[in-house]
């Protein structure tokens, strides 16, 4: 699905990830390491969802035809969470794709003594008239932006009683928040304000949900 924000261009795709105008690709919120945090505090939680969420999303980049993929933070969860193991996961992905990676810093990224050199960190890039930065806070004022870290939900009726939570791209005035990519990760449904966009993929394409149908 294509939308426009003040001008510029941008297809929101299925995969809780975006495609801007020169073809990079841009995701958030993987939290790669997340189980294994837990595990070293004790918590049984099987590993897999890093593995996985890899896999899925170097299919995304080569079904988007992406020319680059830009990770807008949080790639990682913890220094817990960056055990040897997800770097060589992360290195032996990073090797089968054919498209440059670069992160951009999020705020669970920042408390990692050392970032894998091959990622190219950076605070924030402009790419095909975007501002890409990780905390929404941080986004310019009056320019169209790509931010992360609310890990967005919404909650839409299905019934009188019932309703379904599920991940989703909130626009806000000239700012994209983009859902979590990862698997392991938690939501949280905003307080809406005026003028607030809404977009969910719960199937194939992605759809606008319509206000009335959003619950709090």
């Amino acid at each position: 699905m294509n939308i426009s924000i003040l001008n510029q261009t941008i297809a929101l795709l299925p995969g809780k990830a975006v495609l801007l105008p020169d073809r990079s690709l841009v995701v958030a919120d993987l939290h790669l390491g997340k189980a294994t945090a837990f595990q070293a505090k004790g918590l049984a939680i099987p590993e897999g969802d890093s593995d996985a969420d890899l896999n899925r999303l170097g299919t995304i980049c080569e079904q988007a035809g992406a020319t680059r993929l830009l990770i807008n933070g949080d790639l990682f969860h913890s220094p817990a969470g960056l055990s040897e193991e997800i770097e060589r996961l992360l290195e032996t992905w990073l090797s089968t794709l054919s498209i440059p990676v670069q992160l951009i810093i999020g705020n669970h990224d920042a408390k990692l003594r050392r970032l894998p050199a091959a990622l190219d960190p950076v605070e924030s890039i402009d790419a095909a008239g975007f501002h890409i930065v990780h905390d929404p806070a941080d986004a310019p004022a009056g320019r169209p932006a790509i931010c992360a870290h609310w890990h967005p939900v919404a909650r839409i009726a299905d019934g009188k009683r019932t309703s379904l939570r599920l991940p989703c791209f909130l626009l806000r005035g000239s700012t994209l928040v983009l859902p979590a990519f990862g698997t392991f990760t938690g939501g949280a449904i905003l307080d809406r304000e005026k003028g607030d966009r809404v977009f969910v993929a719960p199937g194939d394409r992605v759809i606008e949900v319509p206000d009335e149908l959003l619950r709090r």
